[in-house]
């Protein structure tokens, strides 16, 4: 025990002495190219988006109360103005950006796992663990797309498109009322916690768990309609494959979900401004002293491995404070899948499976270089009066900005197994054991 000790001492020393590392970041440099502003308009801490960053990105990456204004690289003009009054014996003028909006990022790691593997204590160099290129823009300011395509990942090249979005915003009626995002996307069960906005390397436990086969915080193929109403209340429904990372539909039954919430106090979920914006704010970007709630569903189905079919559904509820630099995070999720074992012959007691995952994360900003965060989280999910998952997690977390497209983070995953019931049988959880500890930097250009 004491010379394990001194090992894992030495490797986390190790480990924050020599890394150089990329975390995951969904925040491209083509956004602040074309505005010529700093990350930090739009971000607390890359890829974590500040309340007037999530204005941008439901507003369809054009800046809130107008557009024309803001942008310093002067794009391309697709006709003129006085098309618009001979429409429709013309096509509507539009833009093409000034130059083509791409973005990338490479992500390097060095972990030491402690017993997680089936090689148990094991220290790694993924260098580089990932590269990705990133795409965004509009054409004016209706229309706007955003991709992901990942060249390289855990070793193996080009495992291929993630994500890509086209987004068509104000249909009809007031402004971001009715937008309309198509194409292979996350559902909107997400926004509550958007998956890519989160500052630590593991993904909240409401996103992440998949008591079956699906999961809410994976890309799929499909619709989705969704708007702002009063500046303060939000909505989406949707319909996707539910097939995960492919396009194709094996049981032709498609998924529904749908998603409701508001904010109360600080900058309106649509960015609106009384007098417009003049002019972007590079500092002090982290206050928004306000509460937002949520709550979703999302009814499903996939085929199992024996292809039975599985019918699922979930509801969660999300929440996220704020009061100067201090931020909140929480939320939940209740499951029922089916059949997710894809028993045939069996009671509908024997077949179903219930879970609940729920999570806990307070930040605190101390520097605008200097986050530090802990997230608690929690497992349970049974099936015919068996614990199939039974679990909490903390995750501690810091993180330092070199600059604001170069940042430092390490974080650990302190894992505590409960006591579980097994065929009539109760099994001991493990202590609180301290499972891998990992260092990155990540830089965006």
């Amino acid at each position: 025990m004491k010379m394990y000790r001194h090992r894992t001492i030495l490797t986390t020393f190790i480990i924050i002495l020599f890394a150089v590392m990329v975390n995951e970041a969904k925040a491209i440099p083509a956004f602040a190219r074309k505005y010529r502003t700093g990350c930090s308009t739009c971000h607390i801490a890359v890829p974590n988006r500040n309340a007037f960053g999530e204005a941008f990105r439901r507003n369809g990456y054009v800046m809130p109360d107008g557009d024309e204004a803001l942008i310093k690289q002067e794009p391309i003009p697709l006709g003129v103005d006085a098309w618009k009054e001979m429409f429709p014996d013309v096509i509507w003028p539009g833009f093409l950006p000034a130059e083509f909006p791409v973005s990338a990022y490479v992500h390097q790691r060095m972990v030491a796992e402690f017993g997680e593997s089936h090689r148990g204590n094991q220290f790694e160099l993924d260098m580089p663990d990932e590269f990705e290129i990133f795409i965004g823009g509009s054409f004016g300011e209706r229309f706007s797309f955003f991709g992901e395509w990942v060249m390289f990942e855990h070793g193996e090249n080009a495992p291929g498109l993630n994500r890509f979005i086209f987004q068509i915003n104000d249909l009809f009626g007031p402004q971001n009322a009715f937008n309309i995002r198509m194409g292979r996307l996350e559902p909107a069960i997400t926004e509550g916690y958007v998956d890519n906005n989160r500052i630590t390397l593991s993904h909240v436990t409401t996103l992440d768990y998949h008591a079956g086969k699906w999961r809410p915080r994976d890309p799929q193929s499909g619709i989705e309609l969704r708007g702002i109403l009063g500046h303060r209340f939000q909505y989406a429904a949707g319909v996707v494959n539910g097939e995960g990372a492919t396009v194709s539909d094996a049981t032709d039954e498609k998924d529904f979900y749908g998603r409701v919430g508001a904010k109360f106090g600080g900058i309106p979920l649509d960015g609106f401004e009384p007098a417009g914006l003049t002019t972007l704010k590079h500092t002090d970007n982290w206050a928004d002293n306000s509460l937002n709630f949520g709550a979703y569903f999302y009814s499903g189905n996939y085929l199992t491995s024996n292809h039975v079919d599985n019918d699922f559904f979930r509801f969660g509820a999300d929440l996220h404070g704020n009061y100067n630099k201090f931020n909140l995070f929480a939320g939940a999720i209740f499951g029922r899948d089916n059949n997710p074992s894809g028993l045939i012959s069996a009671t509908n007691k024997e077949r179903n499976l219930n879970s609940l995952a729920w999570f806990v994360e307070p930040q605190y900003l101390f520097f605008p270089w200097l986050i530090a965060g802990v997230r608690f989280g929690d497992i349970s999910s049974n099936q015919n009066d068996n614990d199939i998952d039974k679990y909490s997690t903390i995750l501690p977390n810091l993180t330092i900005f070199a600059r604001e497209n170069v940042r430092f983070t390490i974080e650990g995953l302190i894992k505590i197994e409960s006591d579980r019931k097994v065929e009539g049988k109760n099994i001991t959880g493990n202590d609180e054991k301290l499972r891998w500890i990992k260092i990155n930097t990540l830089f965006v250009f």
